[in-house]
């Protein structure tokens, strides 16, 4: 398994509506239930999110990035950065209470 960093990037806050948070949520909760995701979570300036995310393959991620519904829509764009991890805290899911 490869682990990335990635920050989606808010383009076009007007075309969000619930029924389009409601897809999202939908179709990020699907891997989120298979264990890939370590943490998602809104940046504090409401401009998008970041995620962890552990995948088989940075084509893979790209794939499902390019299917998410705020990327089909034009509302959000992602930045992937690849993650060598060295070390990990035990305690981390603690950390995040």
């Amino acid at each position: 398994m490869k682990f990335f960093i990635v920050e989606g990037i808010i383009k076009d806050v007007k075309g969000m509506n619930d029924t389009l948070l409601k897809e999202h949520m939908a179709y990020t909760q699907k891997v989120m239930n298979q264990g890939q995701y370590l943490f998602s979570g809104l940046k504090s300036d409401q401009s998008g999110g970041v995620f962890m995310i552990k995948a088989e393959s940075k084509e893979w991620l790209e794939e499902y990035l390019h299917n998410e519904p705020f990327y089909k829509a034009g509302i959000q764009e992602y930045k992937i950065q690849s993650v060598d991890v060295h070390w990990s805290n035990e305690q981390a899911f603690s950390w995040f209470k």
